[in-house]
C-alpha cells in the first residue's frame, strides 16, 4: 500500500493554504515535530504528487500527472519530435503551439507546482532547523523540491532569464500564510530565490546520505544549480556546479553497453542524479509518458522521431543512440511504416522498466548533461578546446571514434563551437525536454519544416508562445498575477 501524504490534497483553488493530510495519520502542521518520522512521510507525499493521478475539479483523467504533463508541454513543441495526427489529447496543443488560459495540461501542470510548493512550506515551517541531522538533512529535500517546482514554472510560463530579468516571472509563495492575491515576481526575482533555495538544500544535505536516486541529495542540488546557472548565463557557476557533481564518487557515467538500460531502468544507474521513480503500481498504461512514443502490445505509438534529429543521428550509425530509436516496418521487413505519410520512428527512452512496456522513471537531472552544461559555459566563456573535450566524452561514450570526435579544425557540420555543443545537447538530451529552452535562451531560431501536424514555421526566439499563458483558474483566484502576452 502506498502511503499517501498530501498537504493540501483537497485543494479547490490554486492558491489556497489549508494544510490537509490523509486522516489515518493523524499528522497536522501543529503536531508535526511530535509524530515520529512525520517529517519523512510528509516529504514523500510531495514526492508523490509529481508522480500520481490528481483529482481536479472533481474529476480524474488517466492522462493527468505532472510527470507526463511537464513532458509533453516541454518536449512536443520542439523540433526533436514530431506528432503524426490528431488527437483530442491537449498534448495536440503543446505540439501545435495552439495555447489558450484554460488549456488543461498547463492548469494541471502549475495547480500541482503549487501543490508541492504549499506541501514543502509547510514541512518547513513544521520542524525548527539544527536540532536534528536527520530532519535538517530532509529539509535540504523540502528545499529542494521547492526550486525545482519553481525551475519548472519558469521554464514554462516565463520568458527566459536572458531575454530580461525584469519581465513576469512567477508568483512567489514562501510561506504558507501567504495572502491568495500576490503578484507575479520578476524573472530576476524567481531565479534569484530558486538559487536561495538550491544552496540552501545543498548545504542542509551536505553532509548526510541520500536515500536513493529518487530523492534529492546534495548531488541533485548542485547538479540544477549548474543548470539554473547555466540559464542565467553566469557560466563560472554554471561550471563550478557542473564540475561538482562531476566530482562526486556516487555519480558515473552509464558505460555504451548498458547505455539503453540505462534509460528503461533509470533508477539502478549511477548516471541518475535524480528521477521520477514509478513502480509496478504507478504503471499508467496508456496515459505514461512512452506510451505516446511506442506501440509494443501497448501505446498510442503517435508520437515519432523528427526528420532532422533522426538524420542528424544516423550520421553516425555506430552511435548507440539511435538504438533508442525503433523503426516499425512493414511486412517485407524494409520498408519503415507510415501513418499519415509519416515515417514511424518510434522512441524507447520511457520505455521496458522491469520489462513492462509502458513503465520508466524518466530522468530529472542526470550526468551527462553536466558535461554538456560545463562545455556550453566553456565555449561562451571563449575556451573552446575545453568545451570540445567535455563534448567529446560524451560522444566517446555514445560510441563515435575518434576520427568523428570534435577538433578545433573540424565542428562535424557546426559553425561554431557553441553550435556543436547545441548540436551535441540536441542528440545526447533528446525527448528530455531540454530542447526548446535551450534554442531559445541563446536566443536562437527553432525550423519546425518537417513532416508532421504542426505549423511548419520556423519559431523565432521572441515569438510570444514560446512560453504558456498564465492558467485562467490562477487569474480567476489571483487577479494580481498579470497574464502572459
Amino acid at each position: 500500500m502506498k502511503l499517501k501524504l498530501y498537504f493540501a490534497a483537497a485543494l479547490l483553488t490554486l492558491s489556497a493554504c489549508d494544510l490537509q493530510v490523509d486522516p489515518f495519520n493523524g499528522v497536522t502542521k501543529d503536531n508535526l515535530p511530535n509524530v515520529p518520522n512525520a517529517l519523512k512521510y510528509a516529504t514523500d507525499g510531495a514526492y508523490s504528487l509529481m508522480k500520481d493521478q490528481l483529482e481536479y475539479k472533481g474529476a480524474f483523467d488517466f492522462r493527468s500527472t505532472y510527470a507526463r504533463n511537464l513532458h509533453m508541454m516541454l518536449e512536443y513543441s520542439s523540433d526533436n519530435v514530431t506528432l503524426s495526427g490528431t488527437t483530442e489529447d491537449p498534448l495536440f496543443l503543446s505540439a501545435t503551439r495552439q495555447h489558450y488560459p484554460g488549456m488543461e495540461n498547463a492548469t494541471y501542470v502549475w495547480y500541482v507546482a503549487y501543490k508541492i510548493i504549499n506541501s514543502v512550506n509547510q514541512n518547513i515551517e513544521s520542524v525548527t532547523e539544527g536540532q536534528d541531522p536527520a530532519n535538517d538533512y530532509l529539509l535540504g529535500e523540502n528545499y529542494f523540491l521547492r526550486a525545482m517546482a519553481y525551475t519548472d514554472l519558469l521554464r514554462l510560463f516565463a520568458k527566459p532569464y536572458t531575454h530580461g530579468t525584469g519581465n513576469n516571472g512567477v508568483v512567489l509563495r514562501l510561506a504558507s500564510t501567504d495572502p491568495a492575491k500576490m503578484p507575479r515576481a520578476t524573472v530576476g526575482e524567481s531565479y534569484d530565490q530558486v538559487v536561495a533555495d538550491l544552496e540552501k538544500a545543498a548545504a542542509l544535505m551536505e553532509s548526510g546520505e541520500r536515500r536513493g536516486v529518487e530523492y534529492a541529495s546534495k548531488e541533485a542540488a548542485w547538479a540544477l544549480l549548474s543548470r539554473v546557472y547555466l540559464y542565467m548565463d553566469q557560466h563560472d557557476k554554471a561550471i563550478e556546479y557542473a564540475t561538482k557533481t562531476i566530482a562526486s564518487p556516487l555519480v558515473a557515467l552509464t558505460p555504451k553497453e548498458n547505455y539503453v538500460d540505462m534509460f528503461w531502468n533509470t533508477p539502478k544507474y549511477s548516471e541518475s542524479i535524480f528521477v521520477i521513480k514509478h513502480a509496478l503500481q504507478d504503471d499508467l498504461g496508456d496515459g505514461s509518458i512512452g506510451s505516446m512514443y511506442l506501440t509494443d502490445v501497448k501505446g498510442w505509438g503517435e508520437v515519432y522521431v523528427s526528420e532532422p534529429l533522426r538524420l542528424l543521428l544516423e550520421q553516425h550509425p555506430d552511435d548507440v543512440r539511435n538504438a533508442l530509436i525503433r523503426p516499425q516496418y512493414e511486412e517485407d521487413g524494409v520498408t519503415v511504416a507510415e501513418r499519415n505519410g509519416i515515417p514511424k520512428y518510434f522512441i524507447t527512452k520511457f520505455s521496458y522498466q522491469d520489462g513492462i512496456v509502458t513503465l520508466s522513471s524518466p530522468h530529472v537531472v542526470r550526468l551527462a548533461e553536466m558535461y554538456l552544461n560545463r562545455a556550453e559555459a566553456y565555449a561562451k566563456k571563449g575556451q573552446d578546446q575545453l568545451a570540445l573535450d567535455d563534448i567529446n566524452v560524451i560522444r566517446t561514450r555514445a560510441g563515435i571514434v575518434a576520427d568523428d570526435l570534435y577538433t578545433l579544425g573540424d565542428l562535424q557540420g557546426a559553425s561554431t563551437v557553441l553550435g556543436a555543443v547545441l548540436q551535441e545537447r540536441q542528440m545526447e538530451l533528446a525527448y528530455e525536454g531540454h530542447r526548446t529552452v535551450d534554442l531559445f535562451r541563446n536566443k536562437l531560431q527553432m525550423d519546425r519544416s518537417f513532416p508532421g501536424v504542426q505549423p511548419h514555421e520556423v519559431v523565432n526566439w521572441d515569438a510570444a508562445r514560446n512560453i504558456y499563458f498564465i492558467p485562467q483558474d490562477e487569474r480567476l483566484a489571483n487577479p494580481l498575477a498579470e497574464q502572459n502576452d
